[in-house]
């Protein structure tokens, strides 16, 4: 029997284990039925990326269709193709089609919300951003102006080479913004922030420059001008922070702490790192990673401080040590508390304990939760975009 004397049903089936974008295209064309069919199983895509984007596992379902090859495109019919597009990944497209058909192919996306776009630039010619009408969600390197012309409709930025001063003076474009992610990798340090309060901001990810590891750190004091900031996930490089004790920061729930190498100094800012916490009564969530000089007794005084704690895990800091674990278990018994803390000896029960929490990686998740997709994950792991259920 050929091929296409199967009937419909098995050819869909068939069909539906296409993920390949050039593969979907080329199958298009073979004859009217196979439009139509593919066309069929095309509809029901709603995520196009870049195969190569640190997926350990990419998610084969009807939902994904990912692209590899740099080979040119006959983007012609991607339109008719992908009507239901909500998040599609242009950032690898540089090479496969003309910058006037992805603008001609982004105008017809009624259904887009997100769009990522990072080394997308055609010389000479406007952003595709600037053809983006509705967006939700953007991830580029930095904040072009027609991002900030589109900025009311924005409730995540993700942007890699960028720093908090320049956003200071971006921020009043961005009144409904809900997810932050900076990515400072510029060298530039960045500044005290006095830029406008940032009342929808629910989950921030910084990973901010301080030079050389000896300037102050001024991503906790931007915070404060988040005052319903349920979490917050920071790489830290420096050893100054400041930290406005007198204001306390009652929305915060989740916090993951990631530090860089400290081997550079022989100065550990426990002190800072005490006063820091102090501004967190109601922190629930705490997860502290890469960080060797941390040691069983600073654990103990964070379970004193922190009230509302009932997650604490600690991962990658080899001084932390079973008698952390007792005094945690011991400290439980006598004041009627729950908390669960894990470190190198007990770290794998976290999955088991808490199955809700997901370390897979991916440019988006499903869910517009932080526990679920962040708490577990390193910095530069954390998904691109967060997807509400209503998608």
């Amino acid at each position: 029997m050929f091929i296409n004397q199967l009937p419909d049903e098995c050819l869909l089936i068939i069909f539906g284990l296409i993920n390949e974008l050039d593969d979907l295209v080329n199958c298009y064309s073979v004859c009217s039925k196979w439009s139509h069919l593919i066309a069929e199983r095309t509809r029901k895509v709603k995520y196009l990326f870049d195969r190569w984007n640190g997926e350990s596992a990419p998610n084969y379902t009807l939902d994904y269709v990912y692209y590899q090859t740099e080979e040119p495109l006959d983007a012609t019919c991607l339109s008719t193709l992908f009507p239901n597009l909500i998040v599609v990944d242009f950032s690898g497209f540089l090479a496969k089609m003309k910058h006037e058909t992805i603008v001609t192919l982004i105008k017809k996306m009624k259904s887009l919300k997100g769009l990522i776009a990072h080394c997308c630039y055609y010389e000479g010619d406007e952003s595709i951003i600037q053809n983006c009408d509705g967006l939700e969600m953007v991830s580029n390197d930095d904040i072009e102006p027609c991002i900030k012309e589109k900025g009311v409709t924005f409730k995540q930025l993700h942007l890699v080479s960028y720093n908090l001063d320049r956003f200071r003076e971006d921020a009043h474009c961005f009144p409904n913004l809900e997810r932050l992610y900076i990515h400072n990798n510029e060298g530039s340090p960045d500044y005290y922030y006095d830029g406008p309060i940032l009342g929808r901001l629910r989950i921030v990810e910084l990973s901010l420059s301080s030079y050389d590891g000896t300037d102050i750190y001024y991503g906790f004091q931007f915070m404060d001008s988040c005052p319903n900031l349920q979490s917050a996930h920071i790489k830290l490089d420096s050893n100054r922070l400041f930290v406005d004790e007198s204001l306390k920061h009652k929305s915060l729930q989740d916090l993951v702490l990631s530090f860089y190498d400290q081997d550079y100094t022989d100065i550990f800012f426990w002190d800072e790192l005490k006063r820091l916490f102090m501004k967190y009564p109601n922190l629930k969530h705490l997860a502290l990673c890469d960080n060797r000089r941390l040691e069983d007794e600073h654990i103990e005084q964070l379970v004193r401080i922190l009230p509302n704690l009932v997650l604490f895990a600690v991962r990658g800091c080899p001084r932390v040590t079973q008698a952390a674990a007792n005094y945690v278990q011991d400290y439980n018994k006598l004041y009627g508390r729950s908390i669960k803390f894990y470190f190198k000896e007990n770290y794998h029960e976290i999955q088991s304990d808490w199955p809700q929490l997901s370390n897979k990686c991916g440019k988006i998740s499903q869910g517009f939760d932080f526990m679920k997709h962040c708490f577990l994950k390193d910095f530069f792991k954390l998904s691109t975009f967060l997807i509400s259920s209503e998608d």
